[in-house]
């Protein structure tokens, strides 16, 4: 048996259709899925939830609760960090399986420890000249593709992969426009010639492919400055924005100054000395504006997708768990 875990960055349940993901509604409809969704661990964001995939742990214990992570050192990339604990290529090593990483932000090879695969791309998590690039400096989904067909080919026995044009298309123009629905058909395009890699041998394969995250339309441009709001307020609190969210670290135990901050809509206890905030509807978190058009990170986000299909006989048994 082989695996293939593919994560189709920010990449929303409402628009998995024939209309802009045809490959990916017939391997649904063929294995099965779950059509209200996953739901991604808090915050919605990118880094906590991949840990989280590679971990089976909540960030409290693997310890990327954001795409930036406050230590004693300060506020670092997650990437720097990387998870706490054991992950799914520990395991592997553990069985003697073989596994392989495949991944279109390459700060992922940081925040999953894909290093610790026999083979990762790219290497070291740095970008070999000559890349294509998406217009936020990730590899390009063809990119990751034609590094992905080759392994799959070779058989491992696990294949974790990553494309992320469809997060940034969203980020820049939206979930809901015209663009993000061209890059969900075009990454849906790619989808259907990593599955044409596995044709030969699909009785032997399991296919997975989730979403991180949902987006959300920014109809706000100016954002939410909590920062500000924080030193008005006289909060012992560091705060790092998330988009549609924030992670207030800190030993501030009278959180009622958030509740008078316009455009925030709500907040919870996340972990010790860390609390949640998330926005109001088309509103994000942020000391300058942006030309943000879609964001991530709070509740309302937080639905993935879960698709399972594949020749394996397993597949029936996974989809009965969806």
């Amino acid at each position: 048996m082989s695996v293939l875990f593919l994560v189709l960055d920010g990449l929303p349940v409402r628009h998995v259709g024939r209309r802009h993901t045809p490959t990916l509604a017939g391997l649904a409809a063929a294995g099965g899925w779950a059509p209200m969704g996953g739901h991604a661990v808090a915050p919605s964001s990118t880094y906590p939830n991949h840990a989280t995939f590679v971990t089976g742990a909540a960030p409290r214990k693997h310890g990327i609760h954001g795409n930036h992570v406050v230590d004693d050192t300060g506020v670092r990339e997650a990437h720097e960090v990387g998870p706490t604990g054991t992950t799914v290529f520990d395991d592997c090593r553990t069985a003697n399986r073989s596994s392989a990483a495949v991944l279109g932000d390459h700060h992922l090879v940081g925040v999953m420890r894909a290093d610790l695969a026999d083979h990762h791309w790219p290497p070291g998590g740095r970008l070999p000249d000559g890349v294509v690039l998406d217009p936020l400096g990730y590899a390009a989904d063809a990119e990751v593709a034609s590094r992905l067909r080759p392994l799959i080919q070779a058989g491992p026995d696990l294949v974790v992969a990553h494309l992320n044009q469809p997060d940034t298309t969203e980020h820049l123009h939206g979930p809901d426009s015209p663009a993000a629905f061209a890059q969900y058909r075009a990454t849906d395009a790619v989808l259907a010639e990593i599955l044409d890699a596995i044709g030969p041998r699909w009785s032997d394969w399991a296919v997975i492919v989730v979403s991180d995250h949902d987006q959300e339309t920014v109809t706000v441009a100016q954002p939410v400055d909590l920062t500000a709001a924080a030193a008005g307020a006289g909060a012992d609190v560091t705060i790092v924005d998330e988009g549609g969210s924030a992670l207030l670290y800190g030993s501030d135990h009278d959180p009622r100054w958030l509740d008078a901050v316009a455009g925030v809509e709500g907040h919870r206890v996340l972990d010790e000395r860390l609390r949640l905030v998330w926005s109001t509807p088309g509103r994000w978190f942020g000391s300058r504006p942006m030309p943000l058009r879609g964001v991530h990170g709070g509740p309302r986000q937080a639905r993935q997708v879960a698709v399972c299909g594949g020749g394996h006989p397993a597949i029936p048994t996974l989809a009965d768990q969806l």
